[in-house]
């Protein structure tokens, strides 16, 4: 029996989702190098700040084969493979101003609503995990793609807050970076500006 120490396991609280807007037709472009990847043409990311639950799932696609002479046993090759993030959050409004303006969200929040008008809006979405650190240096598992912003629900539960589920299905390559640097923190300390 293997007994594991409490500051091995990684908190929910250390999970930091991040979104960004793409507004031209030009995706980011993902470059995958082992544990590693690269991002060129990244937006502008935004914490999203009011998520409440989330989960990641990574799919892949197979196609089965049969071998002349394998004795009838069939084999398996991945042809394609895609992620979906889904995220139970909440409606939010920009509180980093002094003043409401009318039709202002959070921004992290603005990038995902987007999706309500525009069926053609794609996001770059990144969900990271906090390692630990050395010094000012943080360490993440960092997970990345550009993707699509589907299954949008708005609930409203008497005298509750409103709640927004969706999902964000990834277009394209996916990032993994088992060991992302940044320089301080990104879990955030005050509202999206």
């Amino acid at each position: 029996m293997t007994i594991y120490h409490p500051t091995e396991l990684v908190k929910s609280q250390d999970v930091i989702i991040r979104v960004g807007s793409i507004t031209s037709t030009t995706r980011p472009v993902i470059t995958q190098s082992g544990a590693t990847f690269t991002v060129s043409g990244a937006p502008t990311l935004y914490t999203l700040q009011a998520a409440t639950t989330a989960s990641m799932a990574f799919n892949d696609n197979n196609t089965e084969f049969y071998v002349l002479g394998g004795g009838g046993f069939t084999d398996s090759v991945v042809v394609t493979a895609g992620a979906t993030a889904s995220v139970t959050t909440y409606f939010q409004k920009d509180v980093d101003g002094a003043v409401f303006v009318p039709n202002s969200f959070d921004e992290a929040f603005q990038v995902v609503a987007a999706s309500r008008y525009d069926k053609n809006a794609e996001v770059y979405f990144e969900v990271n995990k906090q390692l630990g650190s050395s010094g000012t240096t943080f360490f993440y598992d960092r997970v990345a793609y550009v993707g699509r912003v589907s299954n949008l629900n708005e609930s409203y539960p008497a005298d509750n807050l409103v709640e927004v589920t969706f999902d964000v299905m990834s277009r394209g390559r996916i990032g993994i970076h088992q060991n992302a640097q940044e320089t301080g923190s990104i879990i955030p300390t005050a509202p999206n500006a």
